[in-house]
C-alpha cells in the first residue's frame, strides 16, 4: 500500500463526534504507514483551542461571512503541507475544502454524519449545496439514507458505506463499579442512587432537554435518581437555566467539556440519547464499550448499535414518556442492566477503529488510481 498524505479537516478544535473520529482514524492511519493531519477550521465555540486541533482561524464563527478567509488559510496551509487527500469531517469542511482547491488535487472526500435538515431543500440552499457536491471525489456514509440524500442532491462521485468506530483501548480497564463510586464522590451522589446520563453536544438536533423531562418523570415515579449531563455548546446555558427554574437543580449534574468519557459512562447506570435526528452516534459505541446500557429513540442509524433488549431499549422518535418508562424498568432491574453491560463489551469488536482505518486506506489508494477497489469489504456490522 502506498504512503498516503492525508489532512483530517474538522469543523472546531474542540473533541465531540467528529474530531474524536478524526484524530481517532489519523492515528490509525498513521499506525499503517500514513502521513496524517488532524485541522480545525477554528477554535472551539468558548474560544479554546486543543493542541491537537489546530485552527486555521483565529474566530469561532464559521458562518458565511468567515468561509473566504477560511479558504485562503486552507490553501496557504496546503501550499506548506501538501495532501493527497483532504477528508472533510462534515458539510462546513467540505465546503471549505472544495472552495479552497485549485486544479485537481488534492482529491477531497466528504465524510457525511448527520442528516441534512429540511432547509437544505430549499431551491437557493438546494442550488449551491448541488453546485459544491459536484466537486468533491468521493463521500464517506454511516448509513444508507446519507447517500440516498447525497444522490438526491446530485453527488456523482463514489459513495462508501463504512462503519462508525472507536478506539476500545481507553475502555479495556474500565472498572465500572470503581467509576461508578468515583463519580458520586466527585459530584456528592449518595453512593447507593441510581444516575442517567446525557453525554454530547449540547445542540438543537440533540434535543437536551428532553432529558430534564425523563429525569423529572422518573423523580416522580419514586427514582431517587441523579442526572449527569457531560457536553458543551450553544444550548448549555439554557439548559442550566431550565434546570434551575424547574427545580432540579439539586439532581441534575451538568458538568461541561469531559476528556474522561470512558469514566463518565462507566460510572452512570443506564445512558440517554434524545435525539431529533443521528447518524450513527460515537457515543453509543462508547456506551457499548463501556458496558452502559442504552435507552434512546429510534432515529438514524441508533439501531445498528444498540440493539434491542440485548444492549439497551429503543423507543418512537419523540416518545419522551417512552424513554422515562423504560430507563425506570432498567433502573428498577440491576441483573438485566448487568445483562446489557456484559452484552455491549462483547460488541466491541464490531466497531473497530483499526478495521475501519483499513477500509479507509484500500478506497483512498484506490481513489488515487483512478480506479474503484475491488473489494467492497467493511468493518463488520
Amino acid at each position: 500500500m502506498a504512503r498516503l498524505r492525508i489532512l483530517h479537516l474538522v469543523t472546531r478544535s474542540q473533541r465531540r463526534g467528529a474530531e474524536i473520529v478524526a484524530l481517532e482514524l489519523a492515528r490509525q492511519l498513521d499506525a499503517l504507514g500514513h502521513d496524517d493531519r488532524v485541522v480545525a477550521l477554528a477554535p472551539a465555540f468558548d474560544g479554546s483551542i486543543d493542541p491537537a486541533l489546530p485552527p486555521l482561524g483565529v474566530r469561532a464563527h464559521v458562518g458565511a461571512s468567515a468561509r473566504y478567509s477560511l479558504r485562503r488559510a486552507l490553501r496557504r496551509d496546503l501550499e506548506s503541507h501538501p495532501a493527497d487527500v483532504v477528508l472533510a469531517h462534515g458539510g462546513t469542511p467540505f465546503q471549505i475544502a472544495v472552495g479552497a482547491r485549485r486544479g485537481p488535487a488534492p482529491l477531497v472526500v466528504w465524510q457525511r454524519i448527520l442528516p441534512f435538515p429540511a432547509t437544505m431543500w430549499g431551491l437557493p440552499r438546494r442550488m449551491w449545496w448541488t453546485r459544491l457536491a459536484r466537486r468533491g471525489d468521493a463521500a464517506v456514509v454511516l448509513t444508507n439514507e446519507l447517500e440516498a440524500e447525497l444522490r438526491r442532491l446530485g453527488f456523482r462521485a463514489p459513495i462508501w458505506t463504512v462503519q462508525n468506530f472507536r478506539d476500545a483501548e481507553p475502555f479495556v480497564a474500565l472498572d465500572r463499579a470503581a467509576a461508578a463510586g468515583a463519580l458520586r464522590v466527585e459530584l456528592g451522589i449518595p453512593h447507593d442512587a441510581p444516575v442517567i446520563g446525557l453525554v454530547g453536544h449540547l445542540v438543537e438536533q440533540k434535543r437536551p432537554e428532553r432529558v430534564l423531562d425523563v429525569i423529572a418523570g422518573a423523580r416522580a415515579r419514586g427514582e431517587a435518581a441523579h442526572l449527569v449531563i457531560a457536553g458543551d455548546g450553544p444550548l448549555r446555558e439554557q439548559l442550566e437555566h431550565d434546570v434551575a427554574t424547574r427545580a432540579l437543580t439539586p439532581f441534575v449534574h451538568v458538568l461541561g467539556e469531559r476528556r474522561d468519557i470512558p469514566t463518565v459512562l462507566g460510572g452512570i447506570d443506564v445512558l440517554v440519547s434524545t435525539s431529533a435526528s443521528e447518524g450513527v452516534p460515537g457515543v453509543l459505541i462508547e456506551a457499548l464499550l463501556a458496558g452502559c446500557p442504552v435507552v434512546a429513540m429510534r432515529v438514524g442509524g441508533i439501531a445498528t448499535v444498540v440493539e434491542q433488549g440485548v444492549t439497551g431499549l429503543l423507543v418512537e422518535p419523540g416518545a419522551v414518556d417512552a424513554v422515562t418508562e423504560r430507563v425506570v424498568e432498567l433502573l428498577r432491574d440491576r441483573p438485566r442492566r448487568d445483562a446489557m453491560s456484559a452484552a455491549g463489551r462483547s460488541r466491541a469488536e464490531l466497531f473497530s477503529a483499526r478495521a475501519a482505518a483499513l477500509v479507509y486506506a484500500e478506497r483512498f489508494e484506490g481513489l488515487l488510481g483512478g480506479r474503484e477497489p475491488k473489494s467492497a469489504a467493511t468493518p463488520p456490522v
